[in-house]
């Protein structure tokens, strides 16, 4: 068993030395440990099986089963076996066919998606087995390589911008050599070989013939290929809505663009006008590639024609600085007017999609990256602005409704849905009906919750099965659900990719002579969104992803357009109420009481005391002494609360911010008291919204956030609204520690330790799993 084991140990290196060929069509190496566990796992159950002197008909099953069984903890899809097989079955289905899509629409590198790494998986898992048997048991090395020479060769077939060096073929051609002379030198053991077909006179007669008819099978230069798998020449982000969910997806959260604005603005890449049935495209839906209309492409270098006429808009004024983005298209407000920067030579303005792209006359459009790093440029755009009265008299066109009403099937379940939520809301114009979908997606109506952990929207029943069961996504679904939902009722809509505006991270210098503001995108406000066609006022946008955090813009028939978020807004309605609450404004005249005559300063207080202790003399004292022995620990509590409160006002005047924190420190050490501590990751609003949810606290307490991220990050802060901060904070605390049973409290210390011993099990499992 000498021989066998060495050779095994032998393909287990040739397997390791293909990685250098995968990591080229990957962006990163998190792909690897999937694909590589699936091997070892299935060289180990094949040489157990060659140990236990098993036939081949059962080794092959059993080294095989074992590694489907191990898929989901290897892919992180884990759902349990044991628990429900139909379910695991299913979640490994649903990461196939994503992979296959993911295969036909993502260009090389990409992100390694959960879909695309099974394939790999199954690839590695598949070839080890056969390889093992083939060369290990049977003896024949030669059939052998050739399945891992295809598995080697596949990505180098994939064209990338990567560089080819030494460390992709040297070592695989060591490694398969010294395992074909490790093959023919060291002696057999044990009964005979299983016979094969195959002779080295024979695999040479066919790699001759093989090499003779190849020019005339494959295609020439400038044919269609059997498979379009990308290349360098289509860099991620051809189709937006992909880069779009892959970024969102990304394992760390970036910083992409620095942005300086007259007012928030969505930041667009392109108007998807196809729907395929699972994913929104520019061009038509079932083509592979786009190419605009020429009549549709104006130079950037000159004043910019809208993609649809507006009647009513505001100007908005952006500069964008990329910090770390390759993209084709280009983030800037909508409509566009003007683009100022060196990059506006390079680029062209389409007004199929509105987008803004790379443009080589020698090529086409979006032929190579139109911004990298260090790119910058300014944006003028003129943003639809119309008023609900106008957009309610609008008339629709057929053809505007023959061009932005198609799908690719009829969606019955849906349109019933959303007829449904029309006649709730007694919504009868379009923009009544927009505006009420709109709110059945964030609202408590619809019951929808956003959730950025579940797979890729794919499959004939997906959509369907996301509004009428699951309801749980991210921002492409809810974008393609209420699209599709207006197209299946005859309203013109599509769907729009690019970024949310940022965090502001600095306020406008209100003596400038332009004021912006200054927001830092990042991967995370990645977005998809909707827009409706309006005739004569364009393309207008719609909101229906329920974020939580609240950083999304949401239209309302009295602002159309806005320009807070939801955050921003809340905390401005919550500023409002608590000035209604408050007492009469200082500018209003009090009358003035008359004087008290108090004690000097210092004069001794006997006699207040004595007309304290009950009469003058002293008839009844003993009564009221045991009345004061009994309040007492009540009075040194409540100057104990007095006291802090003095101590929390002189913070306030002192240092307003400083107070705020203090509050959320303590607001915090409240909720782990009680096992309801904030989440790894979770921001302020995040873990106030799940609170409210939850119904730990009252609702309506989001505003508090804005101040909390004023206090950490040095944003205007005065003391009124400090106090308003800090005592909604403590009444928070208390709503926690007192809706949750004293029994559930006590638990809270014990549960924790569990939780402790049973993360130090599962790092065990984890680093003993990639060993």
């Amino acid at each position: 068993m000498r021989r066998d084991g060495l050779l095994t140990l032998l393909l287990a290196l040739v397997l390791l030395t293909t990685v250098p060929a995968y990591d080229r069509v990957f962006t990163d190496d998190a792909w690897r440990g999937a694909p590589l566990g699936a091997a070892l796992l299935a060289l180990v159950i094949a040489g157990l099986a060659r140990r236990l002197r098993l036939p081949t008909w059962v080794a092959l099953p059993l080294a095989l089963g074992s590694t489907v069984l191990a898929l989901p903890w290897l892919l992180g899809v884990h759902v349990g076996w044991r628990e429900d097989v139909v379910g695991q079955l299913e979640v490994l289905r649903a990461t196939f066919a994503d992979g296959l899509v993911s295969l036909a629409a993502e260009p090389s590198p990409a992100e390694p998606l959960v879909g695309l790494v099974l394939l790999v998986t199954i690839g590695y898992g598949c070839v080890a087995v056969l390889a093992h048997e083939i060369i290990v048991r049977s003896g024949h090395a030669a059939p052998g390589l050739v399945m891992i020479a295809v598995l080697w060769t596949v990505p180098l077939a994939i064209p990338t911008s990567a560089d080819d060096g030494w460390l992709v073929v040297v070592p695989f051609l060591a490694a398969t050599g010294t395992l074909l002379l490790a093959s023919v030198n060291l002696p057999r053991e044990g009964p005979g070989a299983i016979p094969l077909p195959a002779s080295g006179l024979a695999l040479g007669a066919a790699a001759i013939a093989v090499a003779v008819a190849a020019p005339w099978l494959l295609p020439a230069q400038g044919q269609d290929p059997w498979l379009a798998l990308g290349s360098s020449t289509q860099p991620r982000g051809y189709q937006p809505i992909v880069d779009i969910t892959n970024r969102l997806g990304s394992p760390e959260e970036r910083e992409v663009l620095r942005v300086r604005a007259s007012q928030r603005s969505y930041l667009r890449l392109a108007g998807l006008d196809s729907f395929d049935g699972g994913t929104w495209r520019l061009g038509p839906g079932d083509g592979a590639t786009y190419r605009p209309d020429p009549g549709a492409l104006f130079p950037a270098d000159q004043p910019l024609p809208p993609e649809e006429p507006a009647a009513s808009t505001q100007l908005v004024e952006v500069d964008v600085e990329v910090l770390e983005l390759e993209n084709i298209y280009v983030p800037l407000p909508y409509q566009p007017v003007e683009v100022l920067g060196p990059i506006r030579d390079q680029m062209v303005w389409s007004t199929e999609g509105g987008f803004l792209a790379t443009w080589d006359r020698a090529e086409a459009v979006g032929e190579t990256i139109g911004i990298r790093q260090g790119s910058a440029y300014r944006v003028l755009a003129e943003r639809p602005d119309p008023s609900f009265e106008e957009l309610a008299a609008v008339d629709f066109p057929e053809e505007v409704l023959a061009d932005h009403t198609q799908l690719p099937r009829d969606y019955p379940e849906l349109g019933a849905v959303a007829e449904e939520v029309y006649t709730a809301a007694e919504a009868d114009t379009v923009v009544e009906q927009a505006l009420a979908l709109q709110s059945w997606f964030v609202g408590p109506e619809g019951g929808f919750t956003y959730d950025l952990d579940v797979p890729a929207l794919r499959g004939d029943d997906a959509l369907t099965e996301f509004v009428l069961e699951d309801r749980v996504g991210y921002c492409e679904y809810f974008a393609t659900a209420m699209a599709v939902m207006l197209r299946e009722t005859g309203i013109p809509a599509r769907v729009a990719v690019g970024f949310l505006p940022g965090e502001r991270v600095e306020q406008a210098d209100p003596q400038a002579e332009i004021a912006l503001d200054e927001y830092l995108v990042t991967t995370g406000d990645a977005h998809a969104w909707v827009e409706v066609l309006f005739p004569g006022y364009g393309w207008i946008t719609f909101e229906p992803t329920p974020r939580s955090d609240d950083s999304h813009i949401l239209p309302r028939a009295d602002d159309l357009a806005p320009i807070e978020n939801e955050a921003e807004r809340a905390e401005r309605e919550g500023a409002d109420a608590l000035d209604d609450l408050e007492g009469p404004d200082a500018d209003t005249e009090v009358p003035e009481l008359p004087e008290q005559q108090l004690p000097e300063e210092g004069e001794d207080g006997a006699a207040a005391d004595q007309a304290a202790a009950g009469g003058e003399d002293g008839a009844g004292a003993n009564p009221w002494v045991v009345l004061a022995l009994l309040l007492a620990p009540v009075v040194v509590v409540l100057l104990a609360r007095v006291g802090q409160r003095a101590a929390v006002g002189r913070q306030l005047g002192d240092d307003p911010r400083g107070a705020v924190l203090m509050a959320q420190r303590r607001l915090y050490a409240a909720a782990r008291r009680v096992g309801l501590e904030r989440r790894a990751h979770e921001t302020t609003r995040e873990v106030i919204a799940r609170w409210e949810a939850e119904g730990r606290i009252d609702r309506g307490r989001g505003a508090v956030a804005g101040t909390v991220q004023a206090a950490a990050f040095d944003g205007e802060l005065d003391a009124d609204r400090a106090s308003a901060a800090v005592a909604t904070l403590d009444r928070m605390a208390e709503e926690l520690t007192g809706r949750v049973p004293r029994r559930e409290q006590v638990l809270v210390p014990l549960r924790r330790v569990v939780a402790g011993v049973t993360r130090g099990v599962e790092r065990l499992r984890e680093g003993w799993r990639l060993r």
